[in-house]
């Protein structure tokens, strides 16, 4: 079980089951490496019946980071469902990924007045998913060194 927590701090409970595992074995369709963290740039997506958008670009870290999603903690109200622009900057030495993301479920932090967001990603380049991927892979690999 992962408790929210400030910033940049995670604690997993000894004996609780992480949400991400069934039965011992991992549900996600994607590698999650966790940390490092990327900087966003996002915005809401304007679409037909949409209440509210933004016209400009707020900025976040994503805390967790796979070809399929990310979660990351945000200070303003989203809606589940709502879709938004978003800018990773994965790497120095590539080009931020362009890609369009849905809001699939959002928590209020209980130490901080921030949201904890998790989207899906809806529209992204099959070479942007790859890169995700193969960066979360050799992160997930690195980790498995150091234990």
């Amino acid at each position: 079980m992962v408790l929210d927590v400030p910033d940049i701090i995670r604690i997993t409970v000894e004996g609780k089951e992480d949400s991400t595992m069934s039965n011992g074995k991992e549900r996600r369709k994607y590698k999650r490496p966790g940390k490092p963290y990327y900087m966003v740039r996002l915005r809401i997506k304007y679409h037909e019946g949409l209440k509210t958008s933004s016209a400009g670009w707020d900025w976040v870290v994503l805390k967790d980071l796979s070809a399929g999603g990310a979660i990351f903690s945000y200070n303003k109200n989203l809606e589940i469902g709502t879709f938004l622009d978003l800018k990773i900057d994965v790497s120095a030495s590539t080009h931020a990924i362009n890609c369009v993301g849905r809001v699939t479920r959002i928590k209020q932090s209980q130490l901080h007045s921030t949201l904890k967001v998790a989207i899906e990603f809806t529209e992204i380049d099959e070479q942007a998913k790859e890169l995700i991927n193969k960066i979360a892979e050799e992160l997930v690999e690195q980790k498995a060194k150091l234990l």
